[in-house]
């Protein structure tokens, strides 16, 4: 019989909530943006979230495999559509080859630029110590290190990071291109930041260069 942990961290809600803000910013995207029919890639993410709550009724309480797996089937989906949805983007940007007005193009610029915020964050959620079940067990060596680790004075001798942690730790990263109080420990972790912020330089940087000839 597999040991039960008592868990008083993130919630399975937390990532349902991360995962429906997702699917909101999806919706709101432009077609042309997204790849294949929106509407069927939304049911398919909403169907995975929904069978999330079935494989894990208990949340976090044990390690599950079959969570762990959806979980990553669903991010993956989320990332493949939001690096297509990316790279239409930045293609309409230097060619203009796409039925959007400039404003157009620069409001799904920062709804998919938001997504990515999402995105990384359930990565990093998922990631960090082999998972939120994982983690608690401290049954893996943790990929990120957090100030109340680093300094117990400022959290609890027990103190675990929740999905508003990786949600901060990816909008710091997004918008600074590096993390303000988070320290990468793997080489996967270190990667995905990488990642993570030579995308939001890229958006960044041909958005401004839109935004400027659309002003100018």
């Amino acid at each position: 019989m597999s040991k039960v942990f008592h868990r008083t961290h993130d919630p399975i809600w937390h990532l349902q909530l991360g995962v429906s803000v997702v699917i909101g910013l999806q919706l709101a995207t432009a077609s042309a943006l997204l790849p294949y029919n929106k509407y069927l890639l939304i049911t398919l993410e909403g169907l995975l979230m929904a069978a999330l709550a079935v494989v894990t009724p208990d949340a976090y309480h044990r390690i599950s495999q079959p969570r762990r797996t959806l979980t990553m089937v669903l991010i993956a989906i989320i990332g493949i559509v939001n690096t297509v949805s990316l790279l239409l983007l930045l293609v309409a940007l230097v060619n203009g080859h796409i039925d959007l007005s400039g404003r157009e193009l620069l409001l799904n610029a920062v709804t998919i630029y938001i997504t990515n915020i999402f995105m990384f964050a359930l990565w990093y959620w998922e990631m960090d110590g082999g998972g939120p079940d994982k983690r608690v067990s401290a049954r893996s060596r943790v990929d990120f290190l957090f100030t109340q680790m680093a300094h117990p004075k400022f959290g609890s001798s027990n103190w675990l990071p929740g999905f508003t942690d990786y949600l901060y730790l990816s909008a710091s990263n997004m918008t600074n291109f590096a993390s303000s109080d988070t320290v990468p420990l793997s080489h996967r972790s270190k990667v995905l930041m990488m990642v993570q912020s030579i995308v939001a330089v890229i958006t960044v940087v041909l958005v401004a260069a839109r935004a400027i000839s659309i002003l100018g």
